[in-house]
């Protein structure tokens, strides 16, 4: 089982970093990649809980519309997410990312996140209303 797991962490970090790749991302090996993506999920899903924890409360106490919640939840998310390559390629050395590559891939990241901060702010709004 554990080595189940692994290999599948290890084929999911390998086409992450394919994706990263065609964006302008170089990698020094493969394993490289490999630790690259482990360290970035690692660091950059607390980050995003941390960006849809602050819009979703404002909404909850009703400072922000909806609308408004999305497009904050959207600078976090993208911001933390722009942070934490930025962080990367600071501190691998085997690591090269373009400042305009590490924005699109945040920019990208954080509209795929946007659906599921739908989700969760249509399910607080049916809360709110009842």
């Amino acid at each position: 089982m554990n080595i189940l797991i692994r290999k599948a962490v290890t084929f999911a970090a390998v086409l992450f970093c394919i994706l990263l790749v065609i964006f302008g991302f170089s990698f020094a090996s493969v394993w490289t990649g490999v630790i690259f993506a482990v360290v970035f999920c690692a660091v950059s899903l607390p980050l995003e809980m941390f960006a849809s924890a602050i819009p979703r409360a404002l909404f909850e106490l009703g400072k922000l519309s909806g609308r408004t919640a999305h497009i904050l939840f959207a600078v976090l998310d993208a911001a933390s997410t722009f942070g934490v390559l930025m962080l990367l390629d600071y501190y691998m050395h085997d690591v090269t990312i373009l400042p305009i590559s590490a924005l699109i891939i945040a920019l990208v990241l954080a509209f795929f996140s946007l659906n599921d901060f739908s989700e969760k702010l249509a399910e607080k709004k049916e809360e709110i209303r009842d």
